[in-house]
């Protein structure tokens, strides 16, 4: 089947499930809705966390915090959670919540069992995250877009989907839709799931742009570790342009060195010395931000705005 037959087989079935937005939504697409489920009380010694859970637990004093008010108004909004073996509940939202219970020493806690398989499973975990926390690490999102781009793929293999093999492109896309963010945006924050945990770090600490850690995240294991060992040794910043000429020499199959990286790094300085700079913010661009990913598009763009501005008829 060919690639504009799967794009269009495909986009004519979410169109159909996503017709009438009154109607239908990707959580009835899904089976994610709980709406007549019944709240019950488990003992917090059953609950354990779902393995494939990619976002970090609070922290002492944040945890605190949440202890102290379930403590005095209890708990409003009830975890969700699937049966497991051996008589336990794999919690699928609301593991801090149990954590802060567990705090208090209470010995149950109120819950939405849910009998759901693993497709469901890691929809409800990132959807309730996604939305609901308002601070997420970069390497968090990223997780969880791509783990939801994985189970959307396989469960459109198992549920064939009149036929149609969803393809990477074209999950991530459902991905964008269901979580309200442009197509891009999901691509590069699931490519920083290639990233080395060292390199990863460093983006979630926000020593790294997104868009530097991007490039980087295209090399292999070992250039990746030359790269963060340069970064430690030098004491240096990694920016969008010397990421991407790092990327452009791994491209052509080139060895990479730390000196390399330095020379890339002085050859930049070098050129930034010679050209005229000014900067403009991503809030300016507004909707043409995306059309605009990196410093050498805008340049080209705006040169060729001059060039017509001011050229003689």
């Amino acid at each position: 089947m060919s690639k504009n037959t799967v794009s269009g087989a495909l986009s004519k079935r979410i169109a159909e499930q996503t017709a009438n937005s009154m109607e239908t939504s990707y959580d009835e697409m899904f089976g994610l809705k709980h709406d007549d489920e019944r709240i019950v009380s488990l003992d917090v010694s059953l609950l354990v966390p779902h393995p494939d859970d990619p976002f970090r637990y609070y922290s002492d004093a944040k945890l605190r915090e949440l202890a102290e008010s379930i403590s005095k108004v209890g708990l409003l909004e009830p975890v969700i959670v699937r049966p497991a073996e051996g008589g336990k509940y794999e919690i699928l939202s609301g593991k801090n919540r149990t954590n802060a219970v567990r705090k208090n020493r209470e010995r149950t806690i109120r819950a939405i069992v849910k009998d759901v398989d693993d497709f469901k499973a890691v929809m409800i975990i990132t959807e309730a995250n996604l939305k609901h926390r308002e601070m997420l690490h970069p390497s968090e999102k990223g997780w969880a877009y791509r783990l939801q781009m994985e189970a959307i793929k396989k469960q459109g293999e198992r549920n064939d989907l009149d036929a149609v093999q969803i393809e990477q492109k074209l999950s991530r896309r459902i991905v964008a839709e269901i979580n309200e963010v442009k197509d891009s945006e999901i691509q590069r924050y699931i490519r920083l799931t290639y990233l080395i945990p060292e390199l990863l770090e460093l983006v979630d600490e926000g020593e790294i742009p997104i868009m530097a850690a991007y490039q980087i995240s295209y090399l292999d294991e070992e250039s990746q570790n030359i790269v963060f060992c340069y970064l430690e040794e030098a004491d240096t910043k990694l920016t969008i342009k010397l990421a991407q000429k790092i990327r452009e020499n791994f491209s052509k199959n080139l060895s990479l060195s730390a000196e390399k990286i330095e020379n890339f790094k002085e050859h930049n300085n070098r050129k930034e010395s010679e050209t005229i700079s000014f900067k403009i913010s991503r809030e300016k661009l507004g909707r043409f931000s995306d059309a605009v990913p990196d410093d050498e598009t805008i340049e080209k763009l705006f040169l060729e705005f001059l060039t017509e501005r001011f050229s003689t008829t």
